[in-house]
């Protein structure tokens, strides 16, 4: 069972959903999660308590895990603006803890109040050029965005390294990846756009899934959560 709540519209740049996630059956699930532009946070639970809370930064690569019997998970799924203005400002974790132990909606209520309480001025440049990225699904060059968010190539660079961890250049090729999903579920493996040709896109999907196109678009068990994404 999984549920998605979308953030207001003046979230909206930093959040991209709350979700809940609950395994019904009485058998451990196993899942890949793939690459998506954004990072998480997650609540974990253990016999109906809250065991932990903890952020999973932008993923590069897939990432396994398992969900136990009868258990259930909460989290937010955060832009990468949202590390800059809320997370990094947060002096713990224990506040979203306390914020989820009435389900999903208040948890969500919770948390927008706490980010509009501590959002300062927001550096339009920065929301400019996630604006951008996103839109581009990571096919725009950096001197088109230097030129439309008014920041010298080498200034985004640095500061995407700074907040991210990674280059202009990486940045893009996971949304290219992330916008591909939604093409392969469909069956097509041939895309358009991002790629220089079919060998190029198999090998930049395989770098950051793990595996090729048509693994993915197979989906055995339903294993890779953002296949079975009904937005993806």
């Amino acid at each position: 069972m999984y549920f998605e709540l979308l953030p207001s519209e003046e979230l909206a740049p930093f959040i991209k959903c709350f979700w809940l996630f609950k395994n019904e059956s009485d058998a451990a699930l196993h899942f890949t999660t793939l690459p998506d532009g954004c990072l998480e946070l997650v609540v974990f639970y253990q016999a109906q308590k809250i065991k932990s809370v903890s952020v999973f930064g932008i993923l590069s690569a897939p990432f396994d895990l398992v969900m136990p019997a009868n258990e259930l998970k909460m989290g937010i799924r955060f832009t990468p603006l949202a590390k800059e203005y809320y997370l990094d400002k947060c002096s713990t974790l224990d506040r979203f803890a306390d914020f989820s132990k009435n389900g999903l909606e208040h948890f969500a209520e919770q948390v927008s109040a706490d980010m509009q309480s501590m959002l300062p001025e927001i550096d339009n440049r920065k929301l400019l050029l996630y604006n951008l990225l996103q839109k581009s699904a990571g096919n725009i060059d950096v001197a088109s965005l230097a030129a439309q968010c008014f920041w010298s190539s080498r200034q985004i660079n640095r500061y995407l390294n700074k907040e991210l961890g990674m280059s202009l250049k990486s940045y893009c090729n996971i949304l290219k990846c992330y916008a591909s999903y939604k093409e392969i579920k469909a069956g097509d493996l041939n895309p358009d756009t991002g790629y220089y040709d079919q060998s190029h896109f198999i090998r930049e999907i395989k770098k950051h899934t793990g595996t090729t196109p048509k693994v993915l678009l197979k989906n055995e068990a339903r294993r890779y959560l953002q296949l079975n994404d009904p937005d993806v």
